[in-house]
């Protein structure tokens, strides 16, 4: 049973019986100009059209990428210029943008990370403090994908804009897409990333969204697809797979949210009545979706693959950058090492039951009393 949605999800079922119908109509290059190419590129701008449209988003353009990790990398390194002094980065971003700026840092650029809150949130504080008028390019994520924190852009964007107006700010959105209400217009960031993978799409497609006054460098090149910004033939089937993923999860939101909401809530009334001693670091502002939690004098690695034995797949952390020691996220959180090193985050969907739930509270329960049992025999 899968708990580990934050990194992957299973792909939608309506996605997977159109499949045949996209593949007999739109095969073909949206490049080439016989008439069922021109077809293909129709369709193709009407998708692009009606994700902008999901996401109120009148005011911007849509560059499909490979993936998020692509988007975001393209929304550092496509507006970054000589002038630009100084750049404000969460120390909660996901690798995909932590690491994107640590290169840029090296290369002479003059980077601040802002802190986190006990619940994970950015510290607006801070924010404050560091935002000044030579900072030229933001980058905070709408939801964390470690704990499902959300952060208050608007806030966020109306204090940088009103130091300097000119300011270019990112959001990475890909926890946040389908499963919080997002409104780019009213967000007014000037680029956004979406992922097809996190909300029931295929993985290998994924998007930046960014306002039509932003001039976008290109980071590959090649034959000038995507407007001359992202060459490459486009991903027709993994488009498709975006576009619909997000149509079916904006326009099921509030079915969805209540239902993993339902199943939250359930998992810790349930584990509480265990007597298993945990401790959650997702604070009251978060995404229902995402949970970081601390099973008490257990490793995590040794405990995820406890419950792996019995069918349950759960994560400890960014699949991106599971392989690496500690968490950077939960060590700015202030999380003492011992509680990060018995970390594991679950997440849900809205394929997840109540069923799949109770079983895994009986498999947490029967897997942490025997690793505690056996730690109290060898010793």
């Amino acid at each position: 049973m899968f708990f580990d949605n934050a990194s992957t999800t299973k792909v939608d079922d309506t996605i997977i019986q159109n499949l045949k119908k996209i593949n007999d109509e739109f095969f073909y290059n949206p490049s080439a100009l016989y008439s069922e190419g021109l077809k293909t590129k129709i369709f193709l701008e009407k998708m692009r059209k009606d994700i902008l449209k999901n996401l109120n988003a009148e005011d911007y353009e849509l560059i499909f990428t490979g993936s998020a990790t692509e988007a975001n990398n393209l929304a550092v390194f496509g507006t970054l210029k000589k002038n630009i002094r100084k750049i404000l980065v969460s120390i909660g971003e996901h690798p995909s943008i932590y690491n994107t700026v640590c290169e840029i840092k090296n290369q002479g650029f003059q980077v601040e990370f802002i802190k986190l809150n006990n619940d994970g949130s950015v510290d607006i504080d801070d924010f404050k403090n560091k935002m000044t008028s030579d900072v030229g390019l933001i980058s905070i994520m709408h939801v964390c994908n470690e704990n499902g924190a959300i952060n208050n852009i608007e806030e966020i964007v109306n204090i940088a804009k009103s130091i300097n107006e000119k300011v270019i700010i990112h959001c990475d959105g890909v926890q946040a897409v389908g499963k919080i209400n997002v409104n780019l217009d009213n967000l007014n960031v000037d680029m956004y990333t979406i992922s097809a993978h996190k909300i029931h799409g295929f993985k290998g497609v994924g998007a930046l969204i960014f306002n039509k006054k932003i001039k976008l460098k290109p980071i590959i090149y090649g034959g000038g697809q995507e407007n001359n910004i992202r060459s490459g033939t486009e991903n027709v089937y993994g488009i498709y797979s975006l576009y619909k993923a997000v149509d079916i999860a904006v326009n099921n939101l509030q079915i969805n949210y209540n239902h993993v909401m339902n199943l939250k809530n359930h998992f810790i009334e349930k584990l509480e009545n265990t007597g298993i001693s945990f401790k959650l670091h997702s604070g009251n502002n978060c995404s229902p979706y995402i949970m970081s939690i601390s099973f008490l004098g257990c490793r995590a690695e040794t405990l995820l693959n406890l419950l792996s034995d019995e069918n349950i797949f759960v994560g400890n952390g960014s699949a991106c950058s599971s392989k690496k020691s500690g968490n950077r996220i939960l060590e700015a959180q202030g999380i003492p090492m011992s509680e990060i090193e018995s970390n594991l985050r679950i997440s849900f969907s809205k394929y997840n039951t109540i069923e799949e739930v109770g079983y895994l509270i009986e498999s947490i329960s029967k897997c942490v009393n025997d690793y505690l049992l056996k730690i109290k025999k060898h010793f």
